[in-house]
């Protein structure tokens, strides 16, 4: 080996030992609602480029519930949430944070040529006084209902808020999904079907939204929407998981929830 090349060669032992190793990413895990995952992974992203050293990881759905129960024991700094935190609940002594708002849509199988529906028909279909499609303006063939779980965020913001939804008894023919992804699956498998779900995943999923009552879902006035949380202990939070709820807030956030399809809440 020449002088050279053993000069090179201690110079890189000795960087080796003296330079400080590259920090690891931190990863920020947050368990809990299926609901708003396309904004939460949006906000994510955009975070991290601006702090490349924390990783947001959004895995896959355990409800509301199971995401308070996380935060609750400690087994997540953060978790996300459709819904506050119920009486129940409240022993866990968690802080709850909203971040955005989701439209709560229906959307139809792509078969479908529907594009448009009004609440009264929307409610209709629901409790089983429309249970064809030719009835509204589509082929002759039955319709197939999904629906979501009694006490899901979704359904409850739909009998809260979208017009006559509290006045009817869904039809006992519907098929039940328990978690969001699971609606979608159920979608893909049904020919002729109609359900509901939050805007920012129906919008990434192969299903046709539909307009209520001439409006879009990111129209101004649209009946239903759907707010996003995070639930936390406040003394476990480190310093990472507190800069990203900040992040969640600021203007910086806005862009990429609008983009996801979301809407900011500052």
């Amino acid at each position: 080996m020449s002088s050279a090349n053993k000069l090179i060669c201690v110079i890189s032992c000795l960087l080796t030992f003296l330079l400080p190793a590259p920090l690891l990413a931190e990863t920020l895990n947050i368990p809990g609602t299926g609901d708003g995952t396309a904004v939460l992974r949006a906000l994510g992203a955009a975070f991290t480029i601006q702090n490349p050293g924390i990783k947001i990881e959004v895995p896959k759905s355990i409800g509301s519930g199971g995401g308070v129960k996380a935060a609750g024991k400690g087994e997540a700094l953060l978790a996300r949430v459709a819904r506050g935190i119920k009486t129940k609940e409240q022993k866990y002594g968690l802080s709850y944070q909203a971040y955005a708002k989701v439209p709560a849509v229906f959307f139809t199988t792509r078969d479908l040529p529907i594009e448009y529906l009004s609440a009264q028909q929307i409610c209709d279909i629901y409790s089983g006084k429309i249970n064809n499609w030719k009835q509204i303006g589509g082929p002759d063939t039955e319709i197939h209902v999904i629906r979501r779980e009694d006490g899901d965020s979704t359904l409850s913001v739909l009998t809260k808020s979208f017009p006559g939804f509290n006045k009817i008894k869904i039809t006992e023919t519907a098929l039940i999904a328990h978690k969001t992804p699971e609606i979608f699956s159920l979608m893909k498998k049904q020919k002729n079907a109609i359900g509901f779900g939050p805007y920012d995943v129906a919008k990434n999923s192969d299903v046709q939204i539909i307009k209520i009552d001439g409006r879009d879902p990111t129209f101004t006035g649209y009946p239903s929407v759907t707010t996003l949380g995070f639930v936390f202990q406040e003394k476990n939070l480190t310093p990472p998981a507190r800069k990203f709820l900040k992040f969640t807030t600021s203007t910086a956030a806005n862009l990429p929830i609008i983009a996801a399809g979301g809407i900011p809440t500052n």
